[in-house]
C-alpha cells in the first residue's frame, strides 16, 4: 500500500489563542483528487496553509510519511497583488523552487520548462507582459503555471473559479484532471455541484473534518458522517447547497 503524502493526526490550529481546526485527522494519497468544501469561516483556508506550512500547529502532529513532498498553491485571487511590477514569465519563472535567488537568468532547461508551461496555458504571447494587464482568466492560468513549473506531487487550489469566466473553468477542470494522472490535488471549493464531477473524495471542513470517500453526497453517507447537504436537482448537474454541521 502506498504512503500518504500528507498525514494529519489529531491537529488543532488557528490564529492567536482561538482555535480555528481542532482534532483534525485526514491524509492525503498520490493518486488523491479531494474537493474541501465547508462554509465560509470554517477552516478550509486555514487546514490548507497547515499543510503548506504557512500556519502553525497548535497541538496533534503533521506527518510526511515518505519525506515532505513537493507542493504547488494556487492562493485565492483576492490575495494576489495585480498591481506588483512583475511580468508573467517573472511571475511564472518565480515557482522555481531550485532557481537560485542570486542567479539573474534561467539555464536552458529552465527556459525550456517556463516555455512549455506557458504554451500549455496559452500565455507564450503574455510572457512579457505587466500581470496587471491580464484577465481574471488568463491570471489564474500564469499563477496556475507558477504552482505547477517545479512539477509538485500536491497541488493546491483555493477557490481557483473565482472572479473567472465559465469558459476558463471549465478548461481548468478539464487540466486539474489530466494533471491528477500524475499528482495529488486538493481543491477548496464553496461549489460542491460544480465540482463533483471531477473530484474522487470531499472533505468537508467546519471546525473539524468529515471525510468522504466518494464524490458523491448520499443520504446514508450524510447520516453517518452527519454533514447535512441539500440536494438540490437542476436538469442533468446536481447542485448541493452545505448547511453548517451541528457539533455537539
Amino acid at each position: 500500500m502506498k504512503k500518504p503524502l500528507v498525514h494529519l493526526e489529531s491537529a488543532s490550529t488557528g490564529y492567536h489563542a482561538d482555535t480555528v481546526l481542532r482534532d483534525v485527522d485526514f491524509s492525503v494519497y498520490p493518486e488523491d483528487f479531494i474537493g474541501i468544501i465547508g462554509p465560509n469561516g470554517g477552516g478550509k483556508t486555514t487546514m490548507i496553509k497547515l499543510i503548506l506550512g504557512l500556519q502553525p500547529l497548535f497541538s496533534g502532529k503533521l506527518h510526511f510519511p515518505a519525506g515532505r513532498p513537493r507542493m504547488g498553491y494556487l492562493p485565492q485571487a483576492s490575495q494576489v497583488d495585480r498591481s506588483f511590477p512583475i511580468t508573467v514569465k517573472e511571475l511564472v519563472s518565480s515557482g522555481m523552487k531550485t532557481r537560485k535567488a542570486w542567479v539573474p537568468f534561467l539555464s536552458a532547461s529552465q527556459k525550456s520548462r517556463l516555455a512549455s508551461m506557458l504554451g500549455e496555458a496559452g500565455l507564450s504571447g503574455y510572457a512579457g507582459k505587466p500581470i496587471g494587464e491580464l484577465s481574471g482568466g488568463q491570471l489564474q492560468k500564469a499563477l496556475l503555471c507558477r504552482a505547477l513549473i517545479d512539477e509538485p506531487q500536491l497541488l493546491i487550489l483555493d477557490e481557483p473559479n473565482t472572479h473567472v469566466d465559465k469558459q476558463f473553468e471549465q478548461e481548468l477542470y478539464q487540466w486539474l484532471q489530466e494533471l491528477n494522472k500524475s499528482m495529488a490535488i486538493l481543491l477548496v471549493s464553496h461549489d460542491i455541484g460544480t465540482i463533483s464531477p471531477i473530484i474522487k473524495s470531499i472533505a468537508c471542513v467546519n471546525e473539524t473534518l468529515h471525510y468522504h470517500p466518494s464524490n458523491q453526497l448520499s443520504e446514508e453517507v450524510l447520516k453517518v458522517y452527519n454533514c447535512p447537504v441539500d440536494v438540490i436537482a437542476h436538469g442533468p448537474v446536481p447542485h448541493r447547497v452545505l448547511k453548517s454541521h451541528d457539533h455537539e
